[in-house]
């Protein structure tokens, strides 16, 4: 078990940091989300309109900000340690928010168009109550596909263009 940990530790804590940044991510979209919603009057249930994109879009930026500073600095300390420390963290981070932003579009897409395929599919997940709060269950599933789509492709993008090792970023 501690040999396979020492062979895979990058790609472990990469998913370890990677779920954290998932729930940093998801507490401020989803926070994000209902105080929106409560706030302008919209109910749980409500996936479509000019005020529900609008609130969307406000709640996808805010997750990606918080998403991008945590996962970026979790990384950069823990995950890719042999990069090359050279380079400085503002161009690293610059690279990093980048990259980011191509996933971004495709979380922002997968998770609304994904939300408008499961309310069609799954009318009834769209208000569920739980400890007293009513969840949009197709919101939450499209997040979790979004999710692993992102987690998936940050990696590779982190690994080949950000955290550098040092004789890569030396023959670059």
């Amino acid at each position: 078990m501690i040999e396979f940990y020492r062979k895979h530790k990058e790609v472990i804590l990469y998913i370890v940091f990677g779920v954290l940044t998932t729930f940093v991510g998801w507490a401020v979209y989803f926070g994000t989300l209902s105080l929106l919603k409560l706030t302008f009057g919209l109910a749980a249930d409500v996936t479509t309109g000019g005020l529900y994109f609008a609130l969307y879009t406000v709640a996808q930026v805010l997750h990606w900000i918080a998403a991008v500073l945590f996962a970026f600095f979790t990384n950069r300390k823990w995950v890719f340690t042999d990069a090359d420390k050279n380079v400085s963290v503002f161009r690293q981070l610059v690279i990093f928010a980048s990259g980011r932003l191509a996933t971004f579009g495709a979380d922002f897409l997968v998770t609304y168009f994904g939300t408008m395929a499961l309310v069609a599919l799954i009318p009834a997940w769209n208000s569920v109550a739980f400890m007293g709060v009513d969840w949009n269950l197709n919101e939450i599933g499209a997040k979790l596909a979004a999710a692993v789509i992102v987690l998936v492709s940050n990696y590779f993008f982190s690994k080949l263009f950000v955290f550098k090792k040092k004789k890569d970023s030396e023959e670059g």
